[in-house]
């Protein structure tokens, strides 16, 4: 029971950064991808949550490699799981029966930490039974001078995290962010602000270093902070967010409460409400499905709002 809250607790230390990693590629896709998963070309963001079990990918692309359609799904972990293999395998064959394609499955460990070890087999005293391959790319040992050598600037605020990096070429990748996102304010706040979330969580750079970018980066902050028109996209940013988790929160109760009560329709629930916006509209649909007599009547509903 120890060990269990302890796992818990390290989970939720790791989720905030395992997020800015997933945000990260947001808007970025077709540049960073090929990073993450060579000699892939982006096609498509694919939203897939998987509601029959409580589990939920983090990010799951159409991609092409080799002139081949392909699935390219990747998970971030901050620390250890050693559950994150099995956890793969489930993902991996849930995704290949739903989409018929070949599955590259990837795990970016931003941070130096235990890894799981590919590939993952199950054996009884017959022999082996099921051999899965998937890839880890530990970010930490990727070389930030190359890099920034190949002005890759979608990588440069994770580059902190790699070997090699330090003030001098710190420096030099947020001169180039800085030309590189002309124009959009937006996201050039958004990359620097990441990296120095990484640069708050590294162990590696050394400390002098280390407080040398942080000062460079609370500067731009500052800037940011009193600048009129970041100010105003920042309330409008924030009264949308507010909006989209309320719509979020409205989701996971409904899909919770058919899985509870009808769970043959978990997943035309899941369907149905990801085309859903509106808070006001999944809250009117989470009233119905409360009332609903049964399974059919619960059906309907959901096929009417589909509609």
């Amino acid at each position: 029971m120890a060990k269990k809250i302890t796992d818990e607790a390290s989970q939720e230390q790791q989720q905030p950064y395992d997020n800015l990693l997933k945000s990260l590629l947001e808007g970025q896709e077709k540049q960073m991808l090929p990073y993450l998963v060579p000699g892939v070309e982006y096609l498509e963001t694919l939203n897939v949550e998987i509601v029959r079990t409580p589990l939920r990918v983090d990010r799951v692309y159409l991609v092409k490699q080799k002139g081949r359609k392909k699935i390219a799904h990747l998970e971030f972990e901050s620390g250890p799981n050693n559950d994150m293999a099995t956890r793969l395998l489930d993902y991996h064959a849930y995704l290949y029966r739903k989409y018929k394609l070949p599955v590259k499955s990837v795990i970016v460990y931003p941070f130096p930490t235990k890894m799981v070890a590919s590939p993952l087999r199950e054996v009884d005293e017959d022999g082996e039974i099921l051999t899965f391959h998937f890839r880890v790319f530990p970010l930490w040992q990727a070389k930030a001078e190359q890099y920034v050598n190949e002005h890759a600037v979608v990588m440069y605020a994770l580059l902190p995290t790699m070997e090699g990096a330090n003030a001098p070429l710190l420096h030099k990748a947020i001169d180039e962010m800085v030309e590189y996102y002309q124009g959009d304010d937006i996201k050039l706040a958004q990359e620097l602000r990441w990296m120095g979330i990484v640069i708050r969580r590294v162990k590696t750079l050394p400390r002098a270093d280390k407080r040398e970018i942080q000062e460079r980066l609370n500067m731009w902050d500052d800037l940011m902070e009193k600048d009129p028109k970041m100010r105003k996209i920042r309330k409008e940013s924030e009264a949308k967010g507010r909006t989209e988790g309320l719509a979020e929160g409205l989701r996971n109760a409904i899909i919770t409460t058919v899985r509870l009560r009808f769970p043959d329709l978990t997943e035309v629930a899941q369907q149905t409400v990801a085309q859903i916006s509106k808070p006001e509209k999944l809250n009117l649909l989470m009233g119905q499905i409360v009332k609903a007599p049964d399974e059919d009547a619960a059906r309907l509903l959901l096929d009417l709002v589909a509609a």
